[in-house]
């Protein structure tokens, strides 16, 4: 006849409890609504839509776009000397700033 000792109950619970846990966590990160796929893609979506929040917020800001500047030139160069202030060699430029 096999005794019931607290040990051995002991014993019993953790095994118990350890396997309760190890279940619920199984469902918790594979199986249920919130798992860790989910969340994988919705963070990737998160920084997609960072990223084309700054590449808006910078395309607001500026006057002409990068394809603009690059097919023409003599855009380029007037936006060269109204935002970035650059000039020729020789050549003077007078900044007004209105107050």
């Amino acid at each position: 006849m096999e005794e019931n000792t607290p040990k051995k109950r002991t014993r019993l619970y953790i095994i118990v409890y350890g396997l309760t846990l190890v279940l619920f966590l199984c469902y918790f990160f594979f199986i249920s609504d919130h798992n860790i796929k989910t969340h994988r893609e919705l963070n990737k979506k998160i920084d997609n839509l960072e990223e084309k929040i700054i590449y808006t917020k910078n395309q607001v800001g500026n006057a002409y776009t990068f394809e603009q500047l690059y097919a023409d030139s003599v855009l380029l160069e007037k936006y060269a000397r109204e935002h970035l202030n650059m000039h020729r060699e020789g050549e003077d430029v007078f900044i007004l700033i209105h107050e």
